[in-house]
């Protein structure tokens, strides 16, 4: 087992305690992005999904935790995934630190256990293919940007949140002769999933997924299929908006989630995609919201960020993906 970090002043580390850790673990998230202001929600039944259904981690072996006082000031996981075009595997660790410990040292701390983590899991479970090793940060985490850097790490995606307004006119977009928008129900979240896996087999990083990747997904606290926009190709699906509401978003924020966005290779660059999305603008903004929001990478090679923008999105902020040679 990696040794976990020594005490640094009165900030102690140690392994994954069991659910009630999560209740600490997204206090946590919510100080560093406020602190930061970095427009994000995390709430403890969405975390508590995620972690029930995790694909290659151990929690036992594969999460540290810091502790001041009894309370949760930092936390690094580490996994691994195999890219599907690449045969690559991937050795990733993400880390986030409350801003009150970051000046003794904690980050740089967890940042160096999640790479001796990843470098342990690496010889425990031998790969024959290539390897290579992998974080994330927040463009407002400048002195972790430049830890990581500093480690050899260096920037090979950026994502992109985006906002817009529902004050500005939507516009009025029609679906491509052929296709339609049917209602779907809870006994269509197997086919939706599928089908968005498979409008992002063609994305750079795309790994083949697992049935824990389907229970994480179906189990989703904040999905609501009421939501979803689906458009029909006959019995297939050919675009989608799996819509929703945070409501763990940031209070009096009136904001509608158009995400989850795919649309099937025959039917690209037909204008389903903006027709679905421009759907779901129309129903949120009836719902009384104020704006809607999306996240996307800037290499997504259908051309999605020039899709978002020519429908009014901004951007409003970006996270980086860092890769380093194994």
């Amino acid at each position: 087992m990696t040794a976990l970090p020594e005490p640094i002043e009165n900030v102690t580390f140690r392994h994954f305690g069991g659910d009630e850790d999560f209740v600490g673990m997204v206090a946590m998230l919510k100080a560093q992005a406020r602190h930061d202001g970095v427009d994000r929600h995390d709430s403890v039944e969405e975390m508590t999904n995620y972690y029930h259904h995790l694909t290659n981690c151990d929690l036992e072996t594969d999460l540290a935790i810091a502790e001041r006082s009894g309370e949760i000031v930092a936390y690094c996981r580490a996994t691994w995934w195999v890219e599907e075009s690449t045969a690559d595997r991937v050795l990733a660790f993400i880390e986030w630190t409350h801003p009150e410990v970051r000046s003794l040292g904690v980050e740089g701390a967890l940042v160096g256990w999640g790479e001796s983590r990843s470098r342990d899991i690496a010889v425990e479970q031998a790969y024959e293919g290539h390897q290579v090793l992998q974080t994330w940060a927040d463009e407002p985490e400048q002195d972790k940007i430049k830890l990581i850097e500093a480690t050899g790490f260096a920037v090979t995606q950026t994502d992109v949140m985006m906002t817009r307004s529902l004050d500005v006119p939507i516009p009025e977009l029609h679906l491509p002769e052929g296709l339609e928008i049917r209602p779907v129900t809870e006994a269509d979240r197997r086919k939706v999933w599928e089908a968005d896996l498979e409008a992002f087999r063609d994305h750079v990083g795309f790994s083949l997924p697992t049935e824990e990747d389907f229970e994480q997904f179906a189990n989703q606290p904040h999905f609501d299929p009421a939501l979803w926009k689906v458009a029909f190709d006959g019995d297939e699906i050919a675009s989608q908006v799996l819509n929703y509401v945070a409501e763990d978003d940031e209070p009096g924020r009136k904001r509608g989630w158009t995400e989850w966005i795919s649309t099937q290779r025959a039917w690209r660059g037909k204008g389903a995609a903006k027709a679905v999305i421009a759907e779901s603008m129309r129903m949120f903004k009836d719902m009384g919201m104020t704006e809607v929001a999306l996240a996307v990478h800037t290499t997504n090679p259908t051309g999605a960020l020039g899709l978002y923008q020519g429908l009014g999105y901004q951007e409003v902020q970006r996270s980086f993906e860092f890769r380093k040679p194994f």
